[in-house]
């Protein structure tokens, strides 16, 4: 109590000013039509300016839980797309851990991506890095709370693709140029092309299922001196701007790989 007091004698003046202000305020709109109408229409304008500096201020605190919900959705979206891929023979299905952004680079012609989430998450080394609009990168080094991935802007990585409307397939690489486009070797000249084609994944490894965006064919070279096209692809995914990504788990990726080792030591 004594502190309340303390307080009040500390700043009577302000509360002074503010108690006349007041008075002066309600006695003016007293005094005529008009000048109540001012005063209504100055309440109407501060009382909406706070209610949105309320709203906003709950709007931000709640930011975090929104984006929580919003990521908890594009999971479950992205885990009905892969459930559309079964695996051959099997009844398994493709699943997905989101994983934080936390370094990208963009600009070198060998490019990285380090992640929030390793181990204690379930990541592996070898698994592929997807968002809603395409694919990011593999896995290549995982620890117990991070990982680094190889982005598909790294001139040593090459990915299954082929053409969504055949099943003609090419090598997917990255030029070190520009980071919004890949070029696609390999794709015969039997198949039809055209630009604005979409490109999707082959699913010619345990890395990415397949038939998941890529991009689009921007450009092609029909050079008559090779039996092959040279195929310039915009890619779907920003490879600037990334935050969340999802790692695919393949459940018989062992299995898979271990076969196919034996296979290549005989």
């Amino acid at each position: 109590m004594q502190q309340l007091v303390n307080a009040i004698i500390r700043f009577r003046n302000g509360l002074v000013y503010l108690l006349l202000i007041s008075l002066s305020i309600f006695l003016l709109q007293q005094s005529s039509a008009y000048h109540r109408s001012l005063v209504a229409n100055m309440s109407v304008f501060f009382g909406a300016q706070f209610s949105d500096l309320i709203n906003s201020f709950a709007s931000y605190t709640n930011l975090r839980e929104t984006n929580k919900r919003l990521l908890q959705e594009n999971q479950v979206l992205l885990d009905q797309i892969l459930s559309k891929e079964k695996l051959p023979s099997d009844t398994l299905t493709y699943s997905s851990i989101p994983l934080q952004v936390i370094r990208n680079s963009f600009m070198n012609s060998y490019n990285y991506i380090t992640l929030k989430g390793g181990k204690n998450s379930g990541v592996k080394n070898e698994m592929g890095l997807v968002t809603a609009q395409g694919i990011v990168g593999v896995v290549q080094f995982v620890q117990n709370r991070y990982a680094q991935a190889i982005s598909i802007l790294n001139k040593d990585l090459k990915i299954n693709a082929k053409l969504k409307n055949s099943n003609h397939f090419g090598s997917l690489t990255w030029t070190g140029d520009d980071p919004t486009k890949m070029k696609l070797f390999d794709v015969p000249k039997t198949a039809t092309i055209k630009i604005g084609d979409t490109i999707q994944t082959g699913g010619m490894s345990t890395i990415f299922p397949p038939n998941l965006p890529i991009g689009s064919i921007s450009n092609f070279v029909d050079d008559p001196s090779i039996s092959f096209y040279d195929i310039e692809i915009s890619l779907f995914q920003d490879m600037t701007n990334l935050g969340t990504v999802f790692a695919i788990d393949h459940p018989l990726a062992e299995e898979v790989q271990s076969v196919q080792k034996s296979a290549d030591e005989k």
